[in-house]
């Protein structure tokens, strides 16, 4: 009786661990995400930057389905040659932290350029830092550097707010609740040329950050012979 107790105790942990993998896999969603991906794939194929990025979003972190990164590179490069601001900024992170992608910090500080162009204010603080780094002669420090931005990663979430003007990629808590079908009718209205009702002023997506970046920067600054602020 005792082993059978302690089986079935066992099989229960086993259940709610598995149901908690799914509920953070789908958490975005209202149900397994399937019907959010499948209406963000046509609005892409119609035209629609801001569904590239969400789909981009989901494979990076497997939301309702298997994770994709070279399906998600290829979706998050189209949303940012489409000139969707979120999309700038992830790709510039992306490949100045060598996430999910080569690291290359030339091709890092032009995409963020192209982010604080529209409007992206994050950028700034990242672009002061490479300018910086990219112009040092000292091969030691540029290597130093690329070895601090290599460490510990590990990717996380965060909620952020994208709006139509100069306010634009403030962040907001992750307390306040998300979902992916809040994003479909702007992704839709992307896809609409004629007739066309005006979109919501701001736009809720998560972006990929890494958990220790904080740390990270701080150590680039002390490198910095200029010793640039990045926070």
């Amino acid at each position: 009786m005792l082993k059978f107790s302690l089986l079935v105790l066992l099989m229960c942990l086993i259940s709610l661990k598995t149901l908690a993998s799914i509920n953070e896999n789908t958490k975005f969603c209202e149900r397994d995400c399937r019907m959010e991906y499948n209406f963000f794939k046509k609005y892409a194929r119609e035209g629609s930057s801001l569904a590239n990025l969400s789909m981009a979003i989901m494979n990076y972190q497997g939301h309702g389905r298997l994770k994709n990164i070279e399906l998600a590179n290829k979706q998050l490069i189209r949303a940012a040659r489409a000139a969707e601001p979120a999309a700038l900024y992830q790709l510039a992170y992306n490949l100045m932290f060598g996430l999910y992608i080569e690291q290359d910090l030339n091709k890092a500080l032009l995409w963020f350029k192209r982010a604080d162009k529209h409007g992206v204010k994050h950028s700034k603080k990242y672009i002061d830092l490479l300018n910086d780094f990219l112009t040092i002669k000292n091969e030691k420090i540029k290597s130093s550097m690329k070895d601090i931005l290599s460490e510990n990663m590990n990717p996380e979430e965060r909620i952020v707010t994208i709006s139509e003007n100069s306010e634009s990629m403030e962040r907001i808590t992750i307390t306040l609740q998300f979902y992916w079908s809040y994003i479909l009718y702007n992704s839709r209205l992307q896809t609409c040329y004629v007739n066309c009702t005006i979109g919501s002023s701001h736009t809720r997506i998560p972006t990929i950050h890494v958990k220790n970046e904080n740390k990270i920067l701080d150590a680039l600054t002390k490198l910095s012979p200029n010793r640039t602020t990045t926070h």
